[in-house]
């Protein structure tokens, strides 16, 4: 028999709804849940709706994951809310890129006939048992993690980019980034960088930023603070992003927020 642990960390999938959506049990979606040939290890490092995950949080996952044999289980699938899915994908991706391991989430709680947490859940086993090797993400199919980018108001995640090389011995660190999304008339003198340890500007569709980031971008570089533009894009063809420096190009900016915190010395372009 396949045996495959369960790691609950909160999430709409373990959330009831009466008056409004609240935490309730982990593991609840293993009352829905009939597979015959797999047995399921449940634990529960912490339990927190996923827009209130924390590096402290994380951190607490990856000190749990690494005391785990991965030998003695087919695959790990790890309950999460979708919220900051990507994010902690692209974390757990990066670290743990050669293990099996399945993040989870769901759009309902799973009382709600038109849940997807069930499918979800079942597609994540399904995966685990053909021993695909690699971290992914399955919400309503099967992504990626280091390539997934958050979802929008649609509630469709997608993926872009490519695969990053692997981070060698990554640690994560407690750095406070500045992440920066641009929008028309974006005022930089509004951005106060006395405790900011590096800085992630998102680039428009176009890979194009206004002009007044590369002067913004300047200022960090006089301050020691690392800056880097980021895009699903492989270049940047305008001629208003000609003089942009420092751009990490396919990725998302999920990937590098989760790179900047597991490496020392900043992203390696």
């Amino acid at each position: 028999m396949k045996k495959i642990l369960v790691v609950g960390t909160g999430g709409t999938i373990a959330c009831v709804k009466d008056d409004n959506i609240r935490l309730d049990n982990p593991f609840k979606i293993l009352d829905y849940i009939e597979k015959k040939d797999v047995s399921f290890e449940c634990v529960s490092p912490f339990s927190v709706l996923s827009e209130n995950i924390r590096i402290d949080l994380w951190q607490k996952l990856i000190d749990y994951l690494n005391t785990v044999d991965f030998e003695k289980y087919t695959g790990i699938i790890i309950l999460h809310g979708s919220d900051t899915l990507a994010y902690t994908g692209a974390l757990l991706g990066n670290i743990f890129y050669n293990k099996r391991i399945v993040l989870v989430a769901s759009d309902k709680p799973v009382e709600d006939k038109t849940s997807n947490a069930i499918q979800n859940f079942e597609n994540a086993v399904d995966f685990i048992c053909d021993r695909v090797e690699g971290v992914y993400i399955s919400y309503d199919k099967l992504f990626r993690a280091v390539r997934t980018v958050s979802a929008g108001e649609n509630d469709e995640f997608f993926t872009v980019g490519r695969q990053s090389d692997f981070i060698k011995n990554p640690v994560l660190r407690n750095k406070n980034i500045l992440i920066i999304t641009p929008y028309v008339g974006i005022d930089y003198s509004n951005y106060n960088l006395d405790s900011v340890d590096a800085v992630l500007h998102a680039m428009y569709h176009s890979t194009t930023a206004p002009e007044n980031a590369a002067e913004f971008a300047a200022k960090c570089k006089k301050e020691n603070i690392p800056f880097y533009f980021v895009t699903a894009k492989s270049s940047a063809d305008y001629e208003s992003a000609k003089d942009f420096g420092n751009i990490i190009f396919n990725s998302t900016l999920e990937n590098a927020f989760a790179r900047l915190l597991l490496t020392d010395n900043g992203f390696q372009l």
